[in-house]
């Protein structure tokens, strides 16, 4: 969906749902569950050292429905908003996306967006912000 706005001048688009990021307790019992009881595929794990220890995450997909399994070191605290972490959505060009949004009065967690080259095989950029009730929205982009 191309941006609406007749001022904007951008050609940022949101190319679809990127993932929904899930919190869970513990990732092995997760991915089990969503594997083999649900039908899901794990087509990629990887872990990100944290301060408390390591950030373990696990993407399964079934046709089009990808989740995020993310477990955090136990000294860490899930969210207060529940197990679904965040909805992502897929975008081509993320700083593109970013300057269009702020435009609108959009706010980001971060002023830029955060590379992650251990994500996917040649890494990934995200950003987060609110949505109108609180809810979190990951912009994403494959690299």
């Amino acid at each position: 969906m191309a941006c609406k706005s007749e001022d904007c001048g951008c050609a940022c688009s949101i190319n679809g749902l990127a993932h929904i990021g899930v919190f869970v307790s513990d990732i092995e019992e997760s991915k089990k569950f969503y594997t083999e009881t649900l039908g899901f595929e794990c087509y990629f794990e990887t872990s990100i050292p944290a301060d408390d220890g390591d950030v373990l995450i696990a993407f399964v997909r079934a046709g089009t429905c990808d989740v995020e399994l993310v477990q955090f070191p136990a000294a860490y605290d899930r969210k207060p908003d529940g197990v679904v972490a965040h909805i992502a959505v897929a975008v081509d060009d993320i700083e593109s996306m970013q300057k269009c949004l702020e435009g609108k009065g959009v706010k980001f967690e971060t002023d830029e967006p955060v590379q992650l080259p251990q994500i996917f095989d040649n890494g990934c950029k995200y950003i987060m912000c609110a949505g109108p009730d609180g809810e979190t929205i990951e912009l994403n982009q494959t690299l």
